[in-house]
């Protein structure tokens, strides 16, 4: 396939149009996705760019000042991902996700808490919205790539696509991505992962995408508005969930009352209500361990609780499409941005048996787990379980 070598200008900027194929764009109207737009176009790609509109909120309360948006595909965001798009002369649509986030995150996250996990609604985002429906919609337009914003990298080697971390650590995010295998791999392009924020900043200020540069950054789940889930548990899920109830002692003893299982997570510290606690050394904290739905009553403990040798996932997925053996040496990463903890895992059947070589601090049931050898993402899978070696 071959574009000739067509100038345009765009910004006081000239880009080639090589013998490059087509590549959609997520374009969220944020300084990433704006530049990785410019970055493919300056490259020579045949770029589209595409803003896919997310459920939002219709719950929450607009006299207050808040307005019922999705934070990833705001009005405001809207509009700047048409401007760039103009700015970068590419053509420009608007994709209804609506419906299928609605299912696949927003659904999924609700029908998680009631179940008493901890889930990660931008893993299945992720595998189900952006690399599941877009995805299918590039191939409808005859694109042979989807490129976001995503700070990660995905090397093309022959027949082999591999998934790595971003070069810059502190803002990497494969943690949400290691569910891709080689048949989407094969057909996605994250270029932003190639440099550090602030040199992403420098490319949008030199590509003049001037209206990116100063946006704040979002912070937090897109699809509700508080920076806590609370409230949104609240609105949505049945009143049952959140009866008061013990909150229980390792060894059984009851020392409080929590306001509902679904505002705790495994390994949260704050917010417990719990005051001194006759026979317990003086300001030591509490953490929670588990949650007992059976008996309505939240089970807390020390630090030691909340250490684990073991976990075991299960819904396993490998960027190669297989685990590299049966059983093998990975750095864990059990939440985004976690810690990576080195450990052996072991393939049993269709779960993975994870033995951590340090204690694992707040392994929480319904979060991924995750996989790196160096900067290669081997794959992950889905925390059902986790305990102390000795147990």
């Amino acid at each position: 396939m071959s574009f000739g070598m067509v100038m345009s200008s765009t910004s006081g900027l000239t880009f080639k149009s090589m013998s490059k194929p087509k590549v959609v764009v997520a374009l969220s109207g944020g300084v990433d996705s704006s530049v990785t737009a410019a970055l493919l176009k300056e490259q020579g790609y045949e770029c589209i760019g595409i803003h896919i509109r997310f459920w939002s909120d219709s719950a929450v309360d607009e006299s207050a000042g808040v307005l019922p948006q999705n934070k990833c595909c705001t009005l405001g965001g809207l509009e700047d991902a048409r401007a760039i798009a103009a700015q970068l002369e590419i053509p420009f649509y608007v994709m209804n996700g609506e419906r299928e986030f609605k299912e696949h995150v927003v659904d999924y996250f609700l029908n998680s808490y009631a179940q008493g996990q901890t889930p990660n609604p931008c893993v299945e985002c992720n595998r189900n919205i952006k690399f599941g429906q877009l995805l299918e919609r590039a191939q409808q337009l005859g694109a042979e790539f989807v490129a976001s914003g995503h700070y990660a990298r995905v090397s093309h080697e022959g027949d082999r696509h591999l998934l790595k971390t971003a070069i810059d650590t502190n803002k990497d995010q494969s943690y949400f991505l290691y569910h891709l295998q080689q048949e989407k791999l094969k057909h996605i392009l994250f270029p932003v992962g190639g440099y550090t924020k602030p040199e992403i900043y420098e490319l949008a200020k030199k590509f003049g995408l001037l209206r990116v540069v100063e946006k704040p950054q979002s912070q937090g789940l897109c699809f509700f508005s508080e920076a806590s889930p609370k409230h949104f548990l609240r609105r949505y899920l049945d009143g049952k969930y959140f009866k008061k109830g013990p909150i229980v002692t390792v060894d059984g003893r009851v020392i409080g009352e929590h306001q509902g299982l679904p505002l705790y997570t495994i390994g949260q510290r704050s917010g417990l209500g719990i005051g001194g606690v006759k026979g317990e050394p003086e300001g030591e904290p509490w953490y929670v361990v588990a949650t007992d739905a059976e008996k309505n009553a939240l089970v807390v403990g020390h630090k030691e609780s909340v250490m684990s040798q073991i976990i075991i996932c299960r819904d396993l997925d490998f960027t190669l499409g297989k685990p590299p053996a049966p059983s093998f040496e990975a750095q864990v990463r059990i939440r985004h941005r976690g810690a990576l903890i080195p450990a052996r895992v072991n393939i049993d059947g269709e779960r993975a048996v994870i033995t951590c070589l340090e204690p694992a601090e707040g392994v929480a049931p319904g979060q991924a787990a995750v996989f790196y050898q160096d900067d290669l993402v081997v794959g992950g899978g889905l925390i059902i379980r986790q305990q102390n070696e000795e147990a």
